[in-house]
């Protein structure tokens, strides 16, 4: 069962939508936090619902600023927009399902990110927070400029640049100082499950397992031959399954590629 709604939050607007189990079973609440130019109907996000409402979770997705269902304003898209959007719908979550101990949050890319700049206000939430964090962009900065197939001294002289993604949009040079000023690269006070793919071909790996020495309750698992969208065969039920015992659990079951 899902519907949909518009959260209206301080200046922002928040689409939302919300899947749960057919039989009104709710063990706990999930959060999918899309990436950069992706939305709350791609289909990691439709997927992850799908899967989890088959485990007596409510699911909530969302679009930030500039994607989905969002008004193309490419001025909202900064990065404090984007952390008080996680925020929101977080606290939304919260005060729809109070009986709810558990908020888990399915973040990637970009979304993991914002998930980690905005996991202080989070935590002050009632309950608990499970985190998985999918191809997480712990150097935002870097990725951006990867994204862009650009330099830093050309995306300044740019002062704009144009990200080609499900929906096209503009990023302003701004921004990417933005991202050079608030890191996530830092410990952080809960455990965390780690997904990175093998083969991503925008995120390092030596700056995934730097954040994960960072992270000592932190669990690290590397999908073999995975690439940043985990679009190989078998990769993405892999993710589904981990991220599952994950919430279940709060521990990784099949450790075999750690």
């Amino acid at each position: 069962m899902e519907k949909s709604f518009v959260l209206s939050q301080w200046n922002l607007r928040i689409p939302c939508k919300v899947s749960e189990p057919e039989d009104g079973i709710i063990r706990r609440v999930v959060l999918g936090v899309h990436g950069i130019g992706g939305s709350a109907m791609d289909t990691i996000q439709t997927s992850l619902a799908e899967e989890m409402t088959l485990f007596y979770s409510a699911t909530v997705r969302f679009d930030f600023p500039a994607h989905g269902e969002n008004p193309m304003d490419d001025s909202a898209f900064t990065v404090r927009n984007c952390v008080d959007t996680v925020a929101a719908v977080a606290r939304w979550a919260r005060e729809q399902y109070p009986q709810v101990t558990d908020l888990c949050i399915f973040a990637t890319g970009f979304g993991a990110y914002v998930t980690l700049l905005a996991l202080d206000e989070l935590l002050e939430m009632p309950g608990q927070v499970k985190l998985v964090i999918q191809t997480p962009s712990v150097r935002m900065d870097e990725t951006l400029l990867s994204m862009l197939k650009l330099t830093q001294n050309a995306f300044f002289a740019l002062d704009t640049a144009t990200i080609h993604a499900q929906r096209p949009f503009e990023v302003s040079y701004r921004f990417y100082q933005d991202l050079r000023e608030n890191s996530v690269m830092t410990d952080y006070p809960i455990p965390m499950l780690i997904l990175q793919g093998e083969e991503d071909a925008y995120i390092r790996m030596e700056d995934i397992q730097l954040f994960r020495q960072m992270n000592e309750d932190a669990k690290l698992v590397i999908i073999p031959g995975a690439s940043h969208r985990f679009l190989e065969e078998g990769a993405w039920d892999m993710v589904l399954d981990l991220t599952r015992d994950w919430f279940e659990f709060e521990q990784v079951l099949c450790c075999d590629w750690e």
